[in-house]
């Protein structure tokens, strides 16, 4: 029998650190708590106001003469367009000079695209890696060669002054845990719950289900169904017709997928099986993408908690304080924020 919804009435102030997305409605969102080596994030959004600044610490021509290397995954979403050609506009801006290598999706790729850039001498490496292995030899080679490399919104198996100098992501357990929160404000009495992951390969993809996993009460929020969604609109769409297929859809009350982007393909699911997302079955995501925050506007996606793609202003921020010789921590978090229809901006969703 579905539990009923129950729209979200309460949630914690925004913190005031990096002007998290969403401040404005403070008494109606909830932002991540400052990290020990938390340094002023990005803000989760799509104003100018929430964006990076766009004039960061190390603008002006820190650049001039120097040229940044990134290695993409790929560009099969609007969240990695989105993180490439940020990072691609604040590189120029400082005077630099901007090559991108787009893996495909390939693990194999990624690593000789990293070291073509190597070969290619560029003057520091930003690498937004598509696995937790697979890349660490061609990162070594880059600092053994002197080149600093900023890893950006995944994490690898690696050590900081050996594979990497720092690394600039979300707090995606975070994330994960905020979701949950929202279906058990929604479902208090429980739920059958379903999981899209993006892959075992992907920290991202692992901590963000940890995160949701570990905060809800297993035995009023059984999993009744998990596959691998692979990052995609139309594989999660797949797949979710296989689970409401083999669970029938009157027994799912939920399901969380671990991107918005998988979440679109999921209601397209629950759609084609004369059910309705947000009333017959309850949806949520991570990133904060416009489709996303349209489909909670109309009560079709209970909540989405973003993860910003806007890398650009930290990175080159970041850069300049190495040409500088600051110090530079191990590791920098983002801040993001959880959206529901309380307090979404359609305008915020990139």
């Amino acid at each position: 029998m579905k539990k009923a919804v129950a729209i979200m009435t309460a949630a914690m102030m925004v913190m005031s650190l990096a002007a998290c997305g969403g401040s404005d409605q403070a008494a109606a969102t909830t932002a991540a708590p400052a990290a020990e080596a938390k340094t002023e994030a990005p803000a989760a959004g799509g104003t100018d106001a929430e964006k990076p600044a766009s004039e960061p610490s190390a603008a002006g021509n820190i650049l001039e003469g120097k040229t940044v290397g990134f290695a993409q995954t790929d560009s099969m979403s609007a969240w990695r367009t989105t993180e490439t050609d940020d990072i691609k506009k604040f590189v120029e801006e400082a005077g630099g000079q901007f090559i991108v290598k787009d893996a495909g999706g390939d693990i194999a790729t990624q690593e000789s695209d990293i070291r073509d850039l190597v070969a290619a001498g560029v003057d520091f490496l930003v690498v937004a890696p598509l696995e937790d292995n697979g890349l660490q030899g061609a990162l070594q080679e880059a600092m053994e060669n002197e080149i600093p490399v900023i890893l950006v919104d995944r994490a690898i198996a690696g050590e900081a002054g050996t594979h990497y100098t720092t690394a600039i992501m979300s707090d995606f357990v975070w994330e994960g845990e905020q979701c949950a929160k929202a279906l058990m404000e929604a479902l208090p009495d429980g739920g059958n719950i379903v999981i899209i992951n993006g892959g075992y390969d992907s920290s991202t993809s692992t901590d963000r289900q940890d995160g949701f996993v570990n905060a809800l009460d297993s035995a009023k929020y059984p999993i009744v169904g998990e596959q691998d969604g692979e990052w995609l609109m139309d594989k999660a769409q797949s797949v979710m017709e296989n689970i409401i297929q083999a669970q029938g859809g009157e027994n799912i009350d939920a399901v969380f997928c671990v991107t918005d982007d998988m979440v679109q393909g999921a209601m397209n699911a629950i759609d084609a099986a004369n059910l309705e997302p947000g009333k017959d079955i309850l949806t949520l995501g991570i990133d904060g993408t416009r489709a996303a925050f349209e489909a909670v506007e109309s009560g079709r996606q209970l909540a989405s908690c973003t993860c910003t793609p806007y890398f650009g202003g930290i990175v080159v921020e970041t850069i300049g304080k190495i040409i500088n010789g600051e110090d530079i921590p191990a590791n920098i978090t983002n801040q993001d924020t959880l959206y529901t229809k309380d307090n979404v901006e359609v305008e915020l969703g990139f």
